[in-house]
């Protein structure tokens, strides 16, 4: 029998067992289908798994002073939606948004006024006449994503700025460099990843997700 003969009874074999296992009327095994079933639609629809960019400030918030502050915000896109939500969770103060779309940015600062939260909207040629004066930087663009250069001018940043790249791979993006140099506090993208496990992880089986472990083994991916 040639390798491609067997390579091709594995795959018959593997179609009939999910043909059985489809087929099945197995009491235990539907009420396992049906519990599994009811996790993933309760996963899908639970608000902090929705908007889990922004759930990464709920796991540092007893390491930076999140209420009463103030946020650069680069990109308008969905992942700006759910960490906008997740600032206004721990009680910011205000929020510039940055986008290339001037549109965009506009439709994204009314969302945020209609959380509650003070909101402008700016254009990427604007952020040179900025004060330093925030407490947060977040990038929530692709911009990183190639190794492009940041984009956000460096008199923004010094040692009380914490920065918040949400690109997760590379690690170190060019924005999370220029940070460091500067001595800001960083959040790295990766954290955004494991923020979002660990509220999976509690949300499907009830219990306290083992932060470390999870942590090492996003890491070990990178």
């Amino acid at each position: 029998i040639s390798k491609l003969d067997i390579n091709y009874m594995i795959k018959l074999k593997k179609k009939y067992d999910l043909i059985q296992l489809e087929n099945s009327t197995i009491e235990g095994h539907n009420v396992y289908k049906k519990k599994v079933w009811h996790k993933i639609n309760k996963l899908s629809k639970h608000k902090d798994y929705k908007e889990h960019p922004g759930l990464v400030l709920k796991y540092k918030k007893k390491e930076f002073q999140i209420k009463n502050s103030k946020i650069l915000l680069l990109g308008a896109g969905e992942a700006s939606r759910a960490i906008i939500a997740g600032f206004q969770k721990e009680n910011a103060r205000e929020i510039t948004i940055v986008n290339r779309t001037k549109s965009n940015g506009d439709e994204l600062a009314d969302f945020s006024k209609k959380l509650g939260l003070n909101a402008t909207s700016q254009i990427i040629e604007d952020m040179n006449s900025f004060d330093s004066d925030f407490d947060f930087i977040v990038n929530a663009s692709s911009l990183g994503l190639k190794n492009e250069d940041n984009i956000i001018p460096e008199k923004l940043f010094d040692e009380k700025t914490i920065v918040y790249d949400i690109v997760y791979k590379p690690v170190k993006t060019n924005l999370i460099n220029k940070a460091k140099e500067k001595n800001c506090k960083i959040i790295f993208g990766y954290e955004m990843l494991l923020g979002q496990a660990i509220r999976s992880f509690e949300i499907w089986l009830d219990r306290k997700a083992p932060y470390d472990v999870m942590k090492r083994s996003i890491l070990g991916g990178f």
